[in-house]
């Protein structure tokens, strides 16, 4: 298929194609109006012309993610550790040492799929994720073979509590992508202030971080050059302290906004975010 064949490609061809790409996008005006509209709700105080910028910069970096996310399919473990650096690895290798266990929260922020990878190989405990399947089943088959290359487990996300229960504590090391908007037929979900909006969030990551056990730590990335980053990993709650449902996604949410506002070229912007309001009867 075509992305196993791309990814035989090495990294400098495939910025430069997936860079054509994304060129062609953004003049195009593929998702414009999204990425527009999210850059003004979140970074009301930058004036337009910054706006413009920020968003020129994240279709550039939208081809540069979609080259990496293919090079990683073969991506050896030494190139890879070089090109993600971690930072403060140490307390969660020392929480998963000391018996506890940790639910890493990220956000499609920088490169989430190269930090899956490393997480999933250099924390020593097997790593569990929940994902959502691709529609096109060869294309699914595809970006669940890579992402489980050094031990990971990938579980469907309406599977993840029950396999979570079904393991009856084993699973340790828990990783999630927690910025994803519900549908609105789920009642699975919290509205919470993000950049000062009402905003829908999954309540699964708060639920699991304080009714099974995990000690919540927000990972922040961060570019470091071209294909390079580094991944700072921030506990969420004090040691010892419990937090509940509520507090584990407000201090995510407020890390998450944090990390935006640093480097808001790498967010996901083309995402809607902000599909619906909040109700009267949310």
């Amino acid at each position: 298929m075509l992305l196993h064949l791309l990814s035989f490609l090495p990294l400098p061809l495939l910025y430069g194609l997936c860079g054509t790409v994304a060129w062609i996008l953004r003049i195009a005006g593929w998702r414009g109006g999204l990425v527009a509209d999210g850059l003004a709700r979140c970074l009301p105080d930058t004036d337009a012309a910054e706006r413009r910028g920020i968003a020129r910069e994240f279709y550039a970096g939208l081809g540069r993610l979609v080259a990496e996310f293919l090079h990683g399919a073969r991506m050896a473990p030494e190139q890879l550790e070089q090109r993600l650096r971690f930072e403060d690895a140490a307390l969660v290798r020392d929480a998963l040492a000391g018996g506890r266990r940790v639910l890493l929260l990220a956000a499609h922020h920088c490169n989430w799929e190269w930090l899956l990878l490393e997480c999933s190989r250099r924390l020593g405990q097997p790593l569990v994720a929940p994902y959502k399947p691709i529609a096109l089943a060869s294309a699914d088959k595809w970006a669940r073979d890579m992402r489980v290359r050094f031990g990971a487990t990938m579980v469907p996300a309406q599977d993840i509590v029950q396999h979570l229960i079904a393991q009856r504590g084993q699973v340790k090391l828990l990783a999630m992508l927690a910025d994803q908007s519900p549908s609105a037929r789920s009642d699975r979900q919290t509205w919470l202030p993000f950049f000062g909006q009402d905003t829908s969030f999954f309540q699964g990551p708060g639920w699991i971080g304080a009714k099974l056990g995990f000690d919540p730590v927000f990972v922040a990335m961060r570019p470091d050059g071209r294909g390079r980053y580094v991944a700072r990993f921030v506990p969420l709650a004090s040691p010892g302290e419990r937090l509940d449902p509520d507090q584990v996604l407000r201090a995510y949410v407020s890390a998450l906004e944090r990390q935006i506002r640093e480097h808001p070229a790498q967010y996901f912007w083309a995402y809607n975010r902000w599909k619906r309001p909040k109700r009267l009867y949310d």
